[in-house]
């Protein structure tokens, strides 16, 4: 069989082909790819017959990517760090999933059932699409947060406002907590503000569901459900008060 690998930590894909070639040799890695994008053209380009694809990846999510690829006829093998809220929705035909840190007997399995599904007629794609919007609600209403301890997990609807520093990113949450992560505030962009949230300002998204007011003296700022106040620069005014209006 041949094998991609589509994961955004490169010490992720490279720890991964290493535990393929010790306990499933009959599996060869025809590519590593460290970025979505990456890993959509190298499918469409190297045409495998599976794909190990990591869940939580900057700017496109995995499910995102099969998305893109509309209909496929590769097996996937999820590998992701979420925890049991949705890892339900696995349960379907040619779709596997693997708990990071990968472990090697559940890797070895993993393969084993691709080879037995690989006898059998090809996947029901409407389970598939099933599969997409069920984690997909699970995805958007809590967020994955890397720390240096691991991963935090938070309910998208507890961000009052996310402000940037450089590379890295503060989330400003309900009961006063707040969580820095070393990611920078446009890779939170796509995903947040395809929901209730809006970049107001090149260092801040806030969530409109915590917009307590909105002040248009001083060039406008808006005041959150924190009491924290949040300028709005002129060249994100107009995209503010279009949400505005939704709200």
């Amino acid at each position: 069989m041949k094998a991609i690998l589509i994961d955004d930590e490169h010490n992720a894909t490279e720890a991964l082909q290493n535990m393929l070639r010790m306990v499933t040799p009959d599996v060869e890695v025809i590519g590593l790819a460290n970025a979505a994008q990456q890993g959509l053209e190298m499918i469409q380009s190297l045409q495998p017959d599976l794909v190990f694809l990591d869940i939580q990846m900057p700017y496109m999510t995995g499910f995102e990517l099969l998305e893109k690829l509309g209909r496929f006829n590769f097996a996937v093998i999820f590998t992701t760090a979420y925890d049991q809220y949705a890892l339900q929705a696995f349960k379907v035909s040619a779709v596997d999933y693997l708990l990071k840190p990968i472990d090697m007997d559940e890797l070895e399995a993993a393969v084993e059932k691709v080879r037995e599904r690989r006898k059998q007629p090809q996947p029901d794609f409407g389970a598939l699409e099933q599969l997409f919007k069920q984690v997909k609600k699970a995805h958007t209403e809590r967020l994955a947060l890397p720390t240096s301890d691991g991963l935090v997990f938070i309910a998208i609807e507890d961000i009052i406002r996310l402000q940037s520093d450089s590379n890295y990113t503060t989330f400003y949450l309900t009961r006063k907590e707040k969580i820095v992560v070393s990611r920078t505030l446009g890779e939170y962009e796509p995903t947040l503000t395809a929901q209730n949230f809006c970049r107001v300002h090149h260092s801040h998204i806030i969530n409109m569901a915590h917009l307590k007011r909105y002040f248009k003296n001083d060039g406008g700022y808006a005041e959150m459900s924190d009491g924290s106040r949040v300028e709005i620069s002129r060249r994100k005014k107009d995209d503010f008060l279009a949400k505005l209006e939704g709200v």
